[in-house]
């Protein structure tokens, strides 16, 4: 599937790149999992925005979002769940209607 990549779609993904994120995250660790995790979002946002535009491809964005849930996959629900979030905001940005079990590996199912 291509991604049909547009200007308010490139100002959707800064916007969300710049949002704090993680800030509902209940109990003590919260604060570690935020500091943890919420590169891991903004990591996967960047590389979204510097190769879309040469990379209009839903298999390209999910490779790119690949290594992220295997990072957070094992994390607890409460941490794992948003992480689920993001992604999903992020494939609703970008015109994609899901994931098509990319993730099922991980039992993340989008």
């Amino acid at each position: 599937m291509e991604v049909k990549v547009t200007d308010a779609m490139l100002a959707q993904l800064r916007a969300l790149r710049q949002q704090p994120k993680f800030l509902n995250l209940p109990g003590q660790p919260a604060a570690e999992e935020r500091r943890r995790l919420e590169p891991l979002i903004n990591d996967l946002l960047d590389r979204l925005l510097t190769g879309i535009e040469a990379n209009p491809q839903k298999s390209w964005v999910l490779s790119q979002m690949n290594p992220t849930v295997a990072a957070f996959y094992l994390e607890d629900t409460e941490a794992r769940d948003p992480c689920v979030d993001y992604l999903e905001q992020t494939l609703v940005i970008l015109g994609i209607p899901g994931a098509d079990g990319a993730f099922q590996k991980y039992l993340i199912f989008f």
